[in-house]
Protein backbone atom coordinates (compact mmCIF):
# COMPACT_ATOMS: atom_id res chain seq x y z
CA UNK A 1 0.00 0.00 0.00
CA UNK A 2 1.17 3.54 -0.71
CA UNK A 3 2.80 5.42 2.14
CA UNK A 4 0.82 8.53 1.11
CA UNK A 5 -2.64 8.07 2.67
CA UNK A 6 -4.42 10.08 -0.05
CA UNK A 7 -4.15 7.49 -2.86
CA UNK A 8 -5.24 4.73 -0.46
CA UNK A 9 -8.22 6.81 0.64
CA UNK A 10 -9.13 7.54 -2.98
CA UNK A 11 -9.02 3.83 -3.87
CA UNK A 12 -11.17 3.01 -0.89
CA UNK A 13 -13.79 5.65 -1.69
CA UNK A 14 -13.93 4.59 -5.34
CA UNK A 15 -14.55 1.00 -4.23
CA UNK A 16 -17.33 2.14 -1.88
CA UNK A 17 -19.03 3.95 -4.75
CA UNK A 18 -18.71 0.90 -7.00
CA UNK A 19 -20.18 -1.40 -4.39
CA UNK A 20 -23.17 0.88 -3.87
CA UNK A 21 -23.73 1.00 -7.63
CA UNK A 22 -23.40 -2.78 -8.01
CA UNK A 23 -25.37 -3.84 -4.93
CA UNK A 24 -27.99 -1.11 -4.74
CA UNK A 25 -31.05 -2.78 -6.24
CA UNK A 26 -32.56 0.36 -7.74
CA UNK A 27 -31.19 3.71 -8.99
CA UNK A 28 -33.38 5.57 -6.49
CA UNK A 29 -31.90 3.56 -3.60
CA UNK A 30 -28.37 3.95 -4.96
CA UNK A 31 -28.77 7.72 -5.07
CA UNK A 32 -30.08 7.80 -1.49
CA UNK A 33 -27.22 5.61 -0.25
CA UNK A 34 -24.67 7.89 -1.88
CA UNK A 35 -26.33 10.97 -0.36
CA UNK A 36 -26.08 9.47 3.11
CA UNK A 37 -22.47 8.41 2.56
CA UNK A 38 -21.63 12.00 1.57
CA UNK A 39 -22.81 13.40 4.92
CA UNK A 40 -20.21 14.89 7.30
CA UNK A 41 -18.42 12.09 9.13
CA UNK A 42 -19.38 9.47 6.52
CA UNK A 43 -17.14 7.69 4.03
CA UNK A 44 -17.69 9.81 0.92
CA UNK A 45 -17.58 13.23 2.54
CA UNK A 46 -14.65 15.35 1.24
CA UNK A 47 -13.09 15.37 4.73
CA UNK A 48 -13.73 11.68 5.46
CA UNK A 49 -11.01 9.82 7.36
CA UNK A 50 -12.31 6.26 6.74
CA UNK A 51 -10.42 4.85 9.70
CA UNK A 52 -12.01 1.40 9.53
CA UNK A 53 -11.22 0.87 5.86
CA UNK A 54 -7.70 2.24 6.03
CA UNK A 55 -7.02 0.06 9.06
CA UNK A 56 -7.93 -3.03 7.01
CA UNK A 57 -5.48 -1.97 4.30
CA UNK A 58 -2.70 -1.29 6.79
CA UNK A 59 -3.12 -4.60 8.63
CA UNK A 60 -3.19 -6.54 5.37
CA UNK A 61 -0.13 -4.65 4.14
CA UNK A 62 1.72 -5.34 7.40
CA UNK A 63 1.14 -9.10 7.12
CA UNK A 64 1.32 -9.74 3.37
CA UNK A 65 3.54 -6.89 2.17
CA UNK A 66 1.03 -5.84 -0.47
CA UNK A 67 -2.41 -4.33 -0.92
CA UNK A 68 -4.28 -5.90 -3.81
CA UNK A 69 -7.92 -6.04 -4.91
CA UNK A 70 -8.95 -8.39 -2.10
CA UNK A 71 -7.68 -5.97 0.55
CA UNK A 72 -9.42 -3.00 -1.09
CA UNK A 73 -12.73 -4.90 -1.22
CA UNK A 74 -12.34 -5.91 2.42
CA UNK A 75 -11.51 -2.34 3.37
CA UNK A 76 -14.64 -1.09 1.62
CA UNK A 77 -16.68 -3.78 3.41
CA UNK A 78 -15.42 -2.65 6.81
CA UNK A 79 -16.05 1.00 5.99
CA UNK A 80 -19.61 0.34 4.78
CA UNK A 81 -20.34 -1.69 7.91
CA UNK A 82 -19.12 1.30 9.90
CA UNK A 83 -21.42 3.65 7.98
CA UNK A 84 -24.40 1.36 8.60
CA UNK A 85 -23.59 1.39 12.32
CA UNK A 86 -23.40 5.20 12.29
CA UNK A 87 -26.80 5.38 10.63
CA UNK A 88 -28.44 2.92 13.03
CA UNK A 89 -27.00 4.90 15.94
CA UNK A 90 -28.32 8.13 14.44
CA UNK A 91 -31.79 6.61 14.11
CA UNK A 92 -31.75 5.17 17.63
CA UNK A 93 -30.74 8.53 19.14
CA UNK A 94 -33.35 10.36 17.02
CA UNK A 95 -30.72 12.90 16.12
CA UNK A 96 -31.59 15.69 13.74
CA UNK A 97 -30.13 14.72 10.39
CA UNK A 98 -28.95 16.96 7.56
CA UNK A 99 -31.57 18.61 5.42
CA UNK A 100 -31.23 16.14 2.54
CA UNK A 101 -34.87 15.15 2.35
CA UNK A 102 -34.51 11.68 3.90
CA UNK A 103 -36.88 10.64 6.68
CA UNK A 104 -36.36 7.96 9.36
CA UNK A 105 -38.10 5.21 7.37
CA UNK A 106 -35.90 5.93 4.35
CA UNK A 107 -32.77 6.01 6.53
CA UNK A 108 -33.70 2.64 8.04
CA UNK A 109 -34.00 1.12 4.57
CA UNK A 110 -30.64 2.66 3.63
CA UNK A 111 -28.96 1.29 6.77
CA UNK A 112 -30.19 -2.23 5.95
CA UNK A 113 -29.10 -1.80 2.33
CA UNK A 114 -25.63 -0.77 3.50
CA UNK A 115 -25.38 -3.95 5.59
CA UNK A 116 -26.25 -6.14 2.61
CA UNK A 117 -23.81 -4.17 0.47
CA UNK A 118 -21.05 -4.74 3.01
CA UNK A 119 -21.83 -8.45 3.15
CA UNK A 120 -21.53 -8.61 -0.62
CA UNK A 121 -18.17 -6.86 -0.37
CA UNK A 122 -16.92 -9.46 2.13
CA UNK A 123 -17.89 -12.22 -0.31
CA UNK A 124 -16.10 -10.43 -3.15
CA UNK A 125 -12.98 -9.98 -0.98
CA UNK A 126 -12.92 -13.66 -0.03
CA UNK A 127 -13.28 -14.69 -3.68
CA UNK A 128 -10.56 -12.25 -4.79
CA UNK A 129 -8.24 -13.69 -2.13
CA UNK A 130 -8.90 -17.22 -3.38
CA UNK A 131 -10.24 -18.41 -0.05
CA UNK A 132 -12.09 -21.70 0.16
CA UNK A 133 -12.85 -24.40 2.71
CA UNK A 134 -11.96 -23.58 6.33
CA UNK A 135 -10.55 -20.11 5.57
CA UNK A 136 -13.70 -19.06 3.73
CA UNK A 137 -15.87 -20.37 6.56
CA UNK A 138 -13.71 -18.48 9.05
CA UNK A 139 -14.11 -15.14 7.22
CA UNK A 140 -17.88 -15.51 6.94
CA UNK A 141 -18.23 -16.64 10.56
CA UNK A 142 -15.99 -13.79 11.69
CA UNK A 143 -18.21 -11.28 9.90
CA UNK A 144 -21.36 -12.68 11.49
CA UNK A 145 -19.83 -12.87 14.97
CA UNK A 146 -18.57 -9.28 14.97
CA UNK A 147 -21.83 -7.96 13.53
CA UNK A 148 -23.74 -9.80 16.24
CA UNK A 149 -21.54 -8.30 18.97
CA UNK A 150 -22.01 -4.83 17.53
CA UNK A 151 -25.80 -5.34 17.51
CA UNK A 152 -25.58 -6.48 21.14
CA UNK A 153 -23.85 -3.20 21.96
CA UNK A 154 -26.52 -1.22 20.12
CA UNK A 155 -29.23 -3.11 22.02
CA UNK A 156 -27.48 -2.49 25.34
CA UNK A 157 -27.24 1.21 24.48
CA UNK A 158 -31.00 1.35 23.86
CA UNK A 159 -31.66 -0.70 27.01
CA UNK A 160 -29.57 1.60 29.20
CA UNK A 161 -31.31 4.67 27.77
CA UNK A 162 -34.53 3.35 29.33
CA UNK A 163 -32.94 2.94 32.75
CA UNK A 164 -32.79 5.80 35.28
CA UNK A 165 -29.20 4.88 36.21
CA UNK A 166 -26.35 2.77 34.92
CA UNK A 167 -22.93 1.77 36.23
CA UNK A 168 -19.61 2.65 34.64
CA UNK A 169 -19.19 -1.09 34.00
CA UNK A 170 -22.47 -1.08 32.02
CA UNK A 171 -21.28 1.89 29.99
CA UNK A 172 -17.89 0.36 29.27
CA UNK A 173 -19.48 -2.92 28.16
CA UNK A 174 -21.82 -1.06 25.83
CA UNK A 175 -19.00 1.02 24.33
CA UNK A 176 -16.66 -1.93 23.83
CA UNK A 177 -19.41 -4.00 22.18
CA UNK A 178 -20.55 -1.22 19.84
CA UNK A 179 -17.23 0.33 18.88
CA UNK A 180 -14.71 -2.32 19.84
CA UNK A 181 -16.49 -5.00 17.81
CA UNK A 182 -16.25 -2.87 14.67
CA UNK A 183 -12.52 -2.43 15.20
CA UNK A 184 -12.12 -6.14 15.87
CA UNK A 185 -13.98 -6.91 12.65
CA UNK A 186 -11.85 -4.55 10.54
CA UNK A 187 -8.45 -5.75 11.71
CA UNK A 188 -9.52 -9.41 11.88
CA UNK A 189 -10.83 -9.28 8.33
CA UNK A 190 -7.66 -7.63 7.01
CA UNK A 191 -5.53 -10.22 8.78
CA UNK A 192 -7.76 -13.17 7.87
CA UNK A 193 -7.30 -12.53 4.16
CA UNK A 194 -3.53 -12.56 4.58
CA UNK A 195 -2.72 -15.31 7.09
CA UNK A 196 -4.01 -18.41 8.86
CA UNK A 197 -1.76 -18.01 11.90
CA UNK A 198 -4.05 -17.96 14.99
CA UNK A 199 -1.77 -15.81 17.15
CA UNK A 200 -1.37 -13.16 14.44
CA UNK A 201 -5.14 -13.10 13.95
CA UNK A 202 -5.68 -12.70 17.68
CA UNK A 203 -3.18 -9.88 18.02
CA UNK A 204 -4.64 -8.00 15.06
CA UNK A 205 -8.21 -8.43 16.30
CA UNK A 206 -7.29 -7.28 19.81
CA UNK A 207 -5.48 -4.27 18.37
CA UNK A 208 -8.58 -3.20 16.44
CA UNK A 209 -10.81 -3.74 19.47
CA UNK A 210 -8.62 -1.62 21.72
CA UNK A 211 -8.10 1.17 19.17
CA UNK A 212 -11.79 1.59 18.36
CA UNK A 213 -12.86 1.41 22.00
CA UNK A 214 -10.33 4.13 22.75
CA UNK A 215 -11.55 6.27 19.84
CA UNK A 216 -15.17 6.01 20.97
CA UNK A 217 -14.27 6.93 24.53
CA UNK A 218 -12.30 9.93 23.28
CA UNK A 219 -15.34 11.03 21.26
CA UNK A 220 -17.56 10.57 24.31
CA UNK A 221 -15.26 12.87 26.28
CA UNK A 222 -15.49 15.53 23.58
CA UNK A 223 -19.27 15.18 23.35
CA UNK A 224 -20.01 15.13 27.08
CA UNK A 225 -20.28 18.87 27.40
CA UNK A 226 -19.63 20.68 24.11
CA UNK A 227 -19.28 24.40 23.56
CA UNK A 228 -22.09 26.63 24.88
CA UNK A 229 -25.21 26.52 22.73
CA UNK A 230 -24.67 22.94 21.55
CA UNK A 231 -26.51 19.91 22.93
CA UNK A 232 -24.13 17.43 24.54
CA UNK A 233 -24.44 13.94 25.98
CA UNK A 234 -24.67 15.35 29.51
CA UNK A 235 -27.72 17.44 28.65
CA UNK A 236 -29.36 14.46 26.96
CA UNK A 237 -28.57 12.07 29.80
CA UNK A 238 -26.85 9.54 27.55
CA UNK A 239 -25.18 6.55 29.16
CA UNK A 240 -21.63 7.24 28.06
CA UNK A 241 -18.80 6.77 30.54
CA UNK A 242 -18.30 10.43 31.59
CA UNK A 243 -22.04 11.06 31.90
CA UNK A 244 -22.68 7.88 33.91
CA UNK A 245 -19.77 8.66 36.23
CA UNK A 246 -21.12 12.16 36.81
CA UNK A 247 -24.72 11.03 37.37
CA UNK A 248 -23.61 8.52 39.99
CA UNK A 249 -21.33 11.09 41.62
CA UNK A 250 -24.17 13.61 41.69
CA UNK A 251 -26.60 11.09 43.12
CA UNK A 252 -24.18 10.17 45.89
CA UNK A 253 -23.59 13.82 46.72
CA UNK A 254 -27.32 14.58 46.85
CA UNK A 255 -27.86 11.58 49.13
CA UNK A 256 -25.68 13.18 51.82
CA UNK A 257 -27.39 15.41 54.40
CA UNK A 258 -27.36 19.03 53.28
CA UNK A 259 -26.07 21.63 55.74
CA UNK A 260 -28.56 24.21 54.56
CA UNK A 261 -32.25 24.99 54.61
CA UNK A 262 -32.09 24.98 50.80
CA UNK A 263 -32.62 21.42 49.48
CA UNK A 264 -29.95 20.02 47.16
CA UNK A 265 -30.53 20.11 43.43
CA UNK A 266 -32.05 16.79 42.24
CA UNK A 267 -29.78 14.48 40.27
CA UNK A 268 -30.29 14.50 36.51
CA UNK A 269 -31.44 17.27 34.24
CA UNK A 270 -29.27 20.12 33.07
CA UNK A 271 -28.33 23.51 34.40
CA UNK A 272 -25.34 25.78 34.47
CA UNK A 273 -24.63 24.49 37.97
CA UNK A 274 -24.73 20.91 36.73
CA UNK A 275 -22.21 21.80 34.06
CA UNK A 276 -19.88 23.32 36.62
CA UNK A 277 -20.34 20.29 38.86
CA UNK A 278 -19.48 18.00 35.96
CA UNK A 279 -16.13 19.70 35.53
CA UNK A 280 -15.30 19.29 39.22
CA UNK A 281 -16.67 15.75 39.64
CA UNK A 282 -13.65 13.96 38.17
CA UNK A 283 -15.76 12.50 35.33
CA UNK A 284 -13.38 13.73 32.64
CA UNK A 285 -10.25 12.53 34.35
CA UNK A 286 -11.73 9.13 35.23
CA UNK A 287 -12.96 8.56 31.66
CA UNK A 288 -9.67 9.72 30.17
CA UNK A 289 -7.77 7.25 32.37
CA UNK A 290 -9.99 4.37 31.22
CA UNK A 291 -9.61 5.44 27.59
CA UNK A 292 -5.82 5.65 28.01
CA UNK A 293 -5.81 2.06 29.30
CA UNK A 294 -7.27 0.88 25.99
CA UNK A 295 -4.73 2.93 24.04
CA UNK A 296 -1.92 1.37 26.06
CA UNK A 297 -3.33 -2.08 25.35
CA UNK A 298 -3.34 -1.24 21.65
CA UNK A 299 0.29 -0.15 21.89
CA UNK A 300 1.10 -3.46 23.59
CA UNK A 301 -0.66 -5.37 20.81
CA UNK A 302 1.32 -3.34 18.29
CA UNK A 303 4.62 -4.15 19.98
CA UNK A 304 3.77 -7.86 19.93
CA UNK A 305 2.77 -7.65 16.28
CA UNK A 306 6.01 -5.87 15.45
CA UNK A 307 8.04 -8.59 17.18
CA UNK A 308 6.12 -11.27 15.32
CA UNK A 309 5.92 -9.70 11.86
CA UNK A 310 8.83 -7.30 11.72
CA UNK A 311 8.03 -3.63 11.21
CA UNK A 312 4.75 -2.07 12.22
CA UNK A 313 5.50 1.44 10.95
CA UNK A 314 2.11 1.96 9.32
CA UNK A 315 0.17 1.03 12.42
CA UNK A 316 2.54 3.00 14.65
CA UNK A 317 1.69 6.11 12.61
CA UNK A 318 -1.98 5.30 13.04
CA UNK A 319 -1.68 5.11 16.83
CA UNK A 320 0.26 8.37 16.92
CA UNK A 321 -2.36 10.09 14.77
CA UNK A 322 -5.31 9.09 16.97
CA UNK A 323 -3.81 9.72 20.41
CA UNK A 324 -5.92 12.36 22.11
CA UNK A 325 -4.59 15.76 23.05
CA UNK A 326 -5.27 16.06 26.82
CA UNK A 327 -6.18 19.74 26.43
CA UNK A 328 -8.89 18.75 23.95
CA UNK A 329 -10.82 16.49 26.29
CA UNK A 330 -9.76 17.42 29.82
CA UNK A 331 -10.35 21.15 29.61
CA UNK A 332 -13.94 22.45 29.71
CA UNK A 333 -15.08 24.09 26.47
Amino acid sequence: MEHDPVPALARLQAEVRRLVTDHGADPLLQDAMLRVLARPGFALHPKARCRAGLLVLEVHQLISGRSGPAAVKAAAAAEIYMQAAYLFDHLADRDQGPDDGLGPAQELAIAIALLTCAQGAVCEAAFAAGLDGPRLRWVMSWTAECASRCCAGQYLDAHLERQPRATTADSLRMTSLKAGSLGRFATGLGAGLATQDPETLRLCADFGFNVFTYLQMADDLRDARPSPGATGDLAQGKKTMPVVFFQNWQEGRNARPACSIIPPEPAGGWSTGAGEDFESSGARVFSAIVAEAFLNRAKGNLADMGSRLGTGELLERLVTSIEMDPSEVLVAP
